[in-house]
């Protein structure tokens, strides 16, 4: 994930140049104050000249913001986030260095890049099939780009789509420089799997569609039936092993589709956030006060009123309703803090660790997917599964705690009557499955391995005993 919360914009201003070939995880520090500040530029190719960049200020929370120009000159590189007042003038060395300069609102910082070792992202020739396709959803309202790979040969063979976290993604789950859906599918398509990776709605070649600022999970789910159409229509196929991998977000996405169609044959949820976005919010909230220094009891306090507050999303029907319903929870709260926890938290009049607290609310609140995520109860759709369900976490995750919602996810499926049910907390992985250290979501883009290969052997080993 992707990060569940924060949405990853792909859109970047493609300029058509002839270029060397700079894609790829770009990583480098400025000075800020005491420290220095982690930067990343990563830039992918979109055509045979054609590149676009997103910029990662990890220390600072800020990930995928969409670059408006790159040009690649042979060896000179330039970058332009133009509503940030940032530019980048880079000399590339045609290995693993760019020297440059890194300019902010007028002031110049030696800025020198170091590409970003991702040992596992497949480079061709791949020793299977692997060909991108495009289809239409039934009322052609979108179209879609994916890649399909397949085991060499002219047989059928069982079949995965990948669901992608939050956020809009490629259909590789390009992020912080790792290709995680495209080195999953490798894996996958090298022990026997057939598997099906999408660009989300408005990345690489699937369109956007009508009303696209208002969608919300239960509408990207529609996206995945499309697909599964689509898998449906090829004849190196095994339409009796269709089955879907649900990352992140996808993890609560993949049992809505499988709730609903009885052609899915099994489902595995990766680091799906069953415990609810309301609860996942608030968690996710009081792991960066506590990082911030917060006091504990602080955060407890934070915790319960933001709890009381996302619960209130799901009856209100409009921002003047929750308003209005946020006034006495809030007022009640506050009543019950002492001082030193207001101190801490900043309230002061109507505000909370330095915001409008009905500013804060309505932010979240106004944005469709937002409201959707923190108001729905994934258990609605989870309770009607009946296909082979496998559940795993990072132990280090978080963003999605392993112990929670693995244990949730069994508690549903075993009321529901599923026997066939397994949930895997892995050691030392967090939430992309990688190898880490603290698990914290500014790590990700340091470590060289994209995703476990203890991971994806488990999820291989899984799909081949339920595909026999």
């Amino acid at each position: 994930m992707k990060k569940l919360l924060i949405c990853v914009f792909t859109f970047c201003f493609i300029c058509q140049l002839k270029a060397q070939d700079l894609t790829g995880g770009w990583q480098g520090t400025i000075p800020a104050g005491n420290r220095n500040l982690y930067l990343v530029f990563n830039i992918n190719k979109t055509g045979t000249n054609t590149y676009i960049s997103a910029f990662d200020s990890p220390d600072q929370k800020a990930f995928g913001i969409p670059c408006s120009k790159i040009n690649i000159v042979k060896d000179s590189l330039f970058i332009e986030i133009a509503n940030a007042g940032i530019t980048y003038k880079g000399l590339w060395n045609g290995k693993a260095n760019i020297t440059g300069t890194f300019r902010q609102s007028g002031k110049d910082l030696s800025l020198n890049l170091k590409l970003m070792l991702r040992p596992q992202t497949p480079k061709p020739p791949f020793g299977y099939v692997s060909e991108d396709v495009e289809y239409d959803n039934a009322d052609k309202s979108v179209h879609y780009g994916a890649t399909f790979t397949r085991p060499k040969g002219s047989g059928k063979y069982p079949a995965v789509i990948i669901i992608t976290g939050s956020g809009t993604q490629d259909r590789d789950g390009t992020l912080f420089g790792h290709k995680l859906y495209a080195v999953l599918a490798d894996f996958l398509t090298k022990n026997g799997i057939a598997v099906l990776r999408v660009d989300d709605k408005g990345a690489g070649k699937s369109t956007l569609g009508s009303n696209f600022k208002n969608v919300t999970s239960m509408d990207f789910s529609y996206d995945v039936e499309a697909s599964l159409n689509y898998l449906e229509t090829r004849p190196d196929v095994n339409k009796k092993h269709l089955g879907l991998i649900g990352h992140s977000e996808g993890g609560i996405i993949a049992p809505m589709v499988a709730a609903r169609r009885r052609d899915v044959s099994f489902i595995v949820m990766w680091g799906g956030p069953e415990t609810g976005g309301a609860k996942l919010n608030t968690e996710q909230n009081a792991y960066q006060l506590k990082k911030s220094g917060i006091d504990s009891s602080a955060v407890t306090a934070f915790s319960s009123l933001h709890g009381q507050v996302l619960a209130l999303f799901a009856s209100s029907t409009n921002q003047e309703a929750l308003d209005t319903q946020i006034s006495p929870v809030f007022d009640a709260w506050k009543k019950e803090q002492d001082q030193k926890i207001l101190d801490a938290l900043y309230v002061k009049n109507n505000s909370i660790v330095g915001q409008d607290v009905f500013s804060m609310y309505n932010g979240l609140y106004k944005i469709p997917w937002m409201r959707f995520f923190i108001a729905y109860n994934p258990e609605k759709d989870l309770s009607k599964v009946k296909c082979p369900v496998l559940a795993v976490n990072g132990e280090k995750d978080t963003q999605v705690d392993a112990v929670s919602n693995l244990g949730l996810i069994k508690e549903i499926l075993a009321k529901n009557g599923n026997k066939d049910v397994e949930v895997k907390a892995l050691p030392g992985l967090n939430h992309l499955l990688q190898t880490a250290q603290t698990g914290d979501l500014s790590e990700y883009e340091k470590i060289e391995e994209t995703i476990s290969p203890v991971a994806m052997k488990i999820i291989s080993d899984w799909i081949k005993i339920h595909t026999k």
